[in-house]
């Protein structure tokens, strides 16, 4: 199984740098480029290749994250002792805080390849699968070609692909380069 996913990712990465391609991909296919961030290792591993995809085919750079809906918990003795919605404020706030903080950092790197690029937290309350979210915002956005990392927060090791990556992969109208 490895030796297919290697060999599939090679004629991917021979695609995308055949010189007597080059044109025709750049025309055709990746103006826009999407990379879902979390914070994790992976995620900037994506980033930075996203970043050299994009200077060199001149595409545009969407760095997003998102965040999922916070609801309510109950906390204390007793199981109706609900959570005010300052404290959930203030939760959300300090996420979306911490999420800023590492788009920023990436943008940082996409500005040194004068890269015309765009942050954006989101949080679509439609959903709390991050791999959905991911897809929706990429057909709403008109995006090529998204990225992502193998396995962000879960920690899951032995798993080949991420539950987000899997998502994405699964149900994206784009070709969708996945970072191990």
């Amino acid at each position: 199984m490895k030796v297919f996913i290697k060999y599939c990712y090679y004629l991917l990465f021979e695609l995308i740098t055949d010189s007597t391609q080059d044109n025709k991909i750049t025309q055709n296919n990746f103006k826009k480029i999407l990379v879902g961030v979390d914070g994790s290792k992976k995620s900037f591993e994506a980033a930075d290749h996203a970043i050299n995809l994009a200077a060199k085919y001149k595409s545009k750079l969407l760095l997003i994250v998102n965040i999922l809906p916070i609801e309510p918990w109950y906390y204390g003795e007793h199981p109706y002792e609900w959570g005010k919605l300052e404290k959930l404020e203030r939760v959300y706030n300090k996420e979306k805080k911490e999420m800023q903080n590492i788009l920023d950092r990436i943008k940082v790197k996409a500005d040194e390849h004068n890269l015309i690029s765009k942050t954006e937290i989101i949080m679509n309350a439609s959903t709390t699968n991050p791999s959905m979210a991911l897809v929706d915002y990429s057909e709403r956005n008109n995006v090529d070609l998204i990225v992502v990392g193998t396995r962000g927060r879960t920690g899951f090791k032995k798993i080949l692909l991420g539950s987000v990556a899997s998502g994405v992969v699964t149900y994206a109208h784009c070709p969708v380069l996945v970072i191990k």
